[in-house]
Formats: C-alpha cells, sequence, structure tokens
C-alpha cells in the first residue's frame, strides 16, 4: 500500500466512507497517479557555444539606388558562465535572431522571422547539462530541420538520436532534456475536455523574460504558473499533485457529459406530467365551447370600430364640402338678386327719363281720361307709354345709366386701356347661381348617403364593442387550447422517443465513476495539504530574495514581497500593499526577473529545486528602464551570478552599457549599423 493510499483510505473513514484499501490502490494506478514522490534536485543547463551558417540577403541602399546583395552567415558564439552581452547600437540587427538561435537548438522549435530562417542552412550547438556535453547539430533546407544529437562520454561521441523534420526535432530534444533535467511532464486536462501534456519546450519557454511578454510571472500562461511554481521551487508532491488533478478533471468532464445527455436524450416522462399535459387540453377545449363561433373575435371587433371610424371621416368630409357649396350657392344667388335690382332700377330710371324727367299725370291732357296706376306699373315691365302706349326708347337711356366696364373691376394703373363692349352680367349670374343649386343638391344627397353608412357602422361597432370582454376570453381560451395541446405534443413526442428503462437507479458505470471521482477528490485534498507544507518555507525564501534582488535592481521603495502557491503575488511598496498585476511595466520586469534569479538562487543554495539556472533576458531597456537603471540591473545580476551558478544572456541595444559593465570574453557587440552576425 503506498502512502498516498494509506492517506486517502483514512480520511475516507473519516467522513464516513468506505472504499477498500486494494481499490483505492488500483483507483490511483489506473489514474496513473505516481505511488512515491520525490524532492526536486537542481540539474545544471549550459550553452557553451552556437554555430550558425548560411546567407543573409539584404538590399544595400536607398530608394532607387538600393541594390539586392548577399553576405556569408559565420555566427560562432561562445557564451560562458556568468551574464553574458549580446548587443547591438541599432534595432535589427540581429541581436534577438542570436537568442532564438541558442532556443532553437535548445528546444527543437523556431521561434525566427520566417526570412532569417530562409537564410540559415546549418547550425550546430554545444550544450551541457551537469557537465555532460550534449551536441546538436542539423542542416536546414526550405525550414525542414535535418539533423541529430550526440552525447560526449569518455571523449567519444554517441549519437542519441536523430530527426528529419520539425517535429521529430522537437520530439527528440524535448525526451532528451527532460530527463537529464528532472524534470517531469505536466499533464492537463482543460474543462472543454483537451487534453494535453506540456513537456520541455513549456519549461523552456519560462527561461526567457521578455520585455513585452511580463505576464503571468512564471510559466508561458496563467493556467500553469502553479505548476511551473511547484517544479521549479523543487515540491516533492508537484508532479503527483499535477497527475490527480488531471486524473479527477477527466472523470468530471465525463459524468458532466453524462448527464448532460441524460438530460437531453435520456430523460423519461414522468407518467404524471402527461396525465397533466392532457387535463390541460381538455380543460381549454371546454373552456372554448362556452363561447358562440358567431359572435365577432378580438380583430372582428376592431376592425368593426375601424370601419365605423372611416365612415365618419367620409360623412365629415362631404358635410364639410356641402357646407362650402352652400355658401358658394349664397354668394351667387346674392350677387345674381344685386344685379336684378341694379338693372330694375336703371331701367325704371330710363322709363322715368323718357317720360318727360318722370312727370306722372293723373290723366290725359286731350281726353281727360284717367291713367290708372296699374297702367304706370306697366310703363315699366311693357315700355309703353301709359298715355299714348307708344313704345319707348330706353336704349339710349338704358346705356347712359349702364356701369361702366371697369365699374366692377379693381382700380390700378395696369388696366387694360382698351375699351371693351358692355357685357351684361345677369346671364352668367344666373348660370352660376343654377350649377351651385345642383351641386349643393348632389352633395346633400351625397352626405345624406354617407351621414346614413356611418350611423349603420357606429351601431355595429357598438354593439360589438359590447361583446369585447367576451371576444377576449375567448381568444384566451384559444391561446390557452394551443399552448396545452402544444406541451402536450412535446411530451408525447419526448416519450416516443425514450426507450423503456428500468427504475431511476445509477447503473454499474456512473457507481463507478462516481467512487473514483471520491477517491482521486480525497487524494488531491491530502497532496495538497502536503505540497502546501512542503513548498510554503520554499516561497518565505524566495519571496526574501525576491524583494532582495528586485530593490538590487532598482525598485528602492520596495519593502515586502510574498510569492503564494498559486504563483499570485503580494507586494509592499512604498507603505502600500499592491499585487504584480498593478505594477508597471519596468517594475514588473524587475520582479519577474527577481523571481527566476531568487528560484535558481534558493535552490542551488540549498540544493532543491528544477530551476536549470540558465535565463534570456531580451531587450529589457524597452519597457521603461533608463540606461542607468540597466547599468544598475546588470551590475547586480553580476553580482548574483558570483554567487550562484547561473548563465544569463542579455540581449538589447544598449551595447555601449554592456561594453562598460562586462568584460570583452563575455560580449557579441555590434556597433554602429553593423550587424551582430
Amino acid at each position: 500500500m503506498s502512502t498516498l493510499g494509506d492517506a486517502v483510505v483514512e480520511v475516507l473513514e473519516r467522513h464516513k466512507k468506505v472504499i477498500a484499501k486494494d481499490r483505492v490502490e488500483t483507483i490511483l494506478t489506473d489514474a496513473a497517479v505516481s505511488s512515491t514522490a520525490s524532492a526536486g534536485v537542481p540539474a545544471q543547463l549550459r550553452i557553451r557555444r552556437v554555430h550558425v551558417s548560411g546567407t543573409r540577403e539584404f538590399q544595400q541602399g536607398e530608394g532607387e539606388d538600393a541594390t539586392d546583395v548577399t553576405a556569408p552567415i559565420d555566427l560562432n558564439w561562445t557564451p560562458l558562465d556568468g551574464v553574458n552581452g549580446v548587443g547591438s547600437e541599432r534595432n535589427l540587427r540581429g541581436k534577438s535572431s542570436v537568442v532564438h538561435f541558442a532556443t532553437w537548438a535548445l528546444t527543437g522549435r523556431s521561434h525566427l522571422q520566417a526570412d532569417v530562417e530562409s537564410w540559415i542552412d546549418h547550425v550546430s550547438a554545444e550544450l551541457l547539462v551537469d557537465g555532460v556535453p550534449l551536441f546538436v547539430e542539423f542542416d536546414v533546407a526550405d525550414g525542414v530541420p535535418t539533423g541529430s544529437i550526440e552525447v560526449e562520454s569518455g571523449g567519444r561521441r554517441t549519437q542519441i538520436g536523430n530527426f528529419s523534420d520539425g517535429n521529430e526535432f522537437e520530439s527528440l530534444v524535448g525526451s532528451v532534456m527532460l530527463g537529464r533535467l528532472r524534470l517531469d511532464p505536466i499533464p492537463t486536462f482543460s474543462k472543454d475536455g483537451i487534453s494535453h501534456t506540456h513537456t520541455w519546450p513549456t519549461y523552456a519557454s519560462s527561461l526567457t523574460v521578455r520585455a513585452d511578454q511580463l505576464d503571468p510571472i512564471l510559466g508561458p500562461d496563467i493556467h500553469l504558473k502553479t505548476k511551473i511554481l511547484q517544479m521549479f521551487v523543487g515540491t516533492s508532491w508537484a508532479s503527483m499533485d499535477a497527475q490527480i488533478t488531471r486524473a479527477l478533471n477527466v472523470l468530471l468532464f465525463e459524468r458532466g457529459e453524462h448527464e448532460q445527455r441524460v438530460r437531453t436524450t435520456s430523460t423519461r416522462v414522468p407518467s404524471s406530467a402527461l396525465g397533466d399535459a392532457e387535463d390541460r387540453v381538455a380543460r381549454a377545449l371546454d373552456a372554448l365551447t362556452l363561447f358562440d363561433a358567431d359572435e365577432p373575435d378580438v380583430d372582428a371587433v376592431y376592425n368593426l370600430a375601424a370601419r365605423a371610424s372611416e365612415r365618419a371621416r367620409e360623412a365629415r368630409e362631404l358635410e364639410l364640402q356641402l357646407m362650402a357649396a352652400g355658401a358658394a350657392f349664397t354668394q351667387a344667388r346674392s350677387q345674381l338678386r344685386a344685379e336684378q335690382h341694379r338693372k330694375r332700377a336703371v331701367e325704371e330710371t330710363a322709363v322715368a327719363q323718357a317720360l318727360f324727367n318722370g312727370m306722372k299725370p293723373t290723366a290725359c291732357p286731350r281726353c281727360a281720361s284717367a291713367v290708372t296706376v296699374e297702367a304706370y306699373e306697366a310703363e315699366v315691365t311693357d315700355h309703353n307709354c301709359s298715355l299714348c302706349h307708344n313704345t319707348l326708347h330706353l336704349d339710349v337711356a338704358v346705356a347712359s345709366n349702364a356701369p361702366t366696364p371697369h365699374e366692377h373691376e379693381p382700380a390700378g394703373d395696369d388696366l387694360d386701356d382698351e375699351v371693351e363692349d358692355p357685357q351684361d352680367p345677369l346671364p352668367a349670374l344666373t348660370e352660376a347661381v343654377t350649377e351651385a343649386d345642383a351641386a349643393v343638391s348632389k352633395l346633400r344627397e351625397d352626405y345624406q348617403a354617407a351621414e346614413s353608412a356611418r350611423v349603420n357602422a357606429e351601431a355595429e361597432a357598438n354593439t360589438a364593442r359590447a361583446s369585447l370582454d367576451r371576444a377576449r376570453a375567448r381568444t384566451a381560451a384559444t391561446q390557452e387550447l394551443i399552448a396545452a395541446q402544444a406541451t402536450l405534443d412535446a411530451l408525447e413526442g419526448l416519450e416516443r422517443q425514450v426507450e423503456p428503462e428500468g427504475p431511476d437507479e445509477p447503473d454499474a458505470e456512473t457507481s463507478e465513476r462516481d467512487e473514483k471521482i471520491l477517491v482521486l477528490d480525497t487524494a488531491s485534498e491530502v497532496v495538497k495539504g502536503w505540497v502546501k507544507r512542503d513548498q510554503d518555507p520554499m516561497l518565505l525564501k524566495v519571496s526574501e530574495a525576491i524583494a532582495d534582488l528586485a530593490r538590487r535592481f532598482g525598485v528602492s521603495t520596495l519593502e515586502s514581497v510574498s510569492i503564494k502557491g498559486n504563483g499570485n503575488m503580494d507586494i509592499v511598496k512604498g507603505g502600500v500593499k499592491a499585487t504584480y498585476s498593478a505594477l508597471t511595466h519596468g517594475e514588473k520586469l524587475r520582479i519577474k526577473l527577481s523571481t527566476a534569479i531568487a528560484l535558481i538562487q534558493v535552490g542551488f543554495r540549498d540544493n532543491v529545486g528544477r530551476h536549470p539556472g540558465l535565463l534570456f533576458v531580451d531587450s529589457p531597456a524597452a519597457e521603461e528602464i533608463p540606461e542607468s537603471v540597466l547599468r544598475t540591473m546588470l551590475e547586480a545580476m553580476i553580482e548574483v551570478a558570483a554567487e550562484t551558478e547561473l548563465q544569463i544572456v542579455v540581449a538589447t541595444t544598449h551595447a555601449a552599457t554592456l561594453s562598460d559593465v562586462l568584460d570583452a570574453d563575455h560580449l557579441l557587440v555590434a556597433t554602429g549599423d553593423d550587424y551582430v552576425w
């Protein structure tokens, strides 16, 4: 029985859960959980030489004078222990490519720009793992590396393996490095059901501190920082914790998938639910029979009301037209009457003038016959003299009293000077009155018809409105029947899809999975306690080392640092508590670099931990690091390197600072416009 198995059984018994010891051990073994654990002992990794050959292609000159030229590549870089500087005085002069050449040989994975990679013909690198030389050599054709890895022992080189493409290269170098650096694979299983095992490339990416990639503080991504911290601190139970976590996540994912399938495809329809749905349909049908099918529904009521409104609008429009036509008729008739009165007055005046200025003798001066009132009145209509009965010639008199042609027109300077013959307006006025009277009669008939239609429509609408509540109730009953029938149809369809099954009891597979989850969940609880007990004292030492290094790197206001087991960090700076994520980029760079060095420093001092003691610092001055602070950091790194066995490569455009601080053996520097290689 393993130590973990015994601890799991003890915890289960404490919680009144009884699982046989052999069964617990089988579950742990089947889950690929190690039965033993050992503290991490640091193994040193060093780069002794990187040689690159090929042909560089570039343009010389500017504008139209630019020409394509080539130049041979012959980089032979031999970094030493301690701090090594790779620099140029201008950007894009190959300093970062030197780092990428080294990591290509270290990991089998290229991070070079495509154009730079196409220039390379051959790479050879000499590495040291715990003092044992390893030789990585490969040719590059069309971006595909082919080569081998050899190890030297007793003065003889023996081939470990060869590769013919990038995947084989990465796999081979990964297997060589993991075993020799005593690093364990990190198995993971995401909540999305994706399984992955992180190997050497994941650890190798943690060896580089880049100014533009400062989060998280450890590891390539936030999900791995806890595992990377456990491995580099050297916790004995780190690998076991990762194995249990992965196995538990697999089972939890499978259980979630099973439960989802049960909910979506295997859910039986309870008989009570089917009966309730049928009763609901019956009640809805009964409710609907209470309504008369001939009664208007809600839509019909609203349509009738709308039609009544439309008829009212039409009647109102005709009423307005009738009122306007009546007014026009009245005006025309008034004008006709006025013209008739005027004309009668003119004729009366003419008669009077024709009969000797209006004299009215009572008897004929010759025969003394009396002149009657009727005879005088007939003069106006018959135009005959009441005494001699001759016809009166009234044309001249009437013309002299007739209105001038402009008498009915408005005065103005623009009147036509041509004098027209006088026109009698009476016929036109008479015709206008006749037409207006006819229009009024027609509109009156139309209005009466429209008003009748309005009255009828309003009556229908009022009748329908009286039954609106019933119409609404009928609509609600119809909708309830539709919903009830839909529910019943869905349940019956689901019932048809489900195969008959036994009582609602968990099957054997479910019971077995739940038992495994219980065991692994308990094992996870136990191991996390062991990790914490093992790791906390180391984290305390690492935190103190981080604070000391960060102050030496220029974070003068830093008071304390506390790195936690999950990879998060509390910081007290200037009397204020903060977190790593809240720091400036410049502060993050110095804290991140301090953390990597602190892990190496504490591991070297206590002979525990798994950090291989190799660091790449790429372009540190790119993030709020002035040259004076870079100088301070370089001087501090040199001091730390003298105290601790490590190898650091700093790539920067501050070549002059590198040359001032480092000796020539630790320098690979290009000056002016020159390239590093």
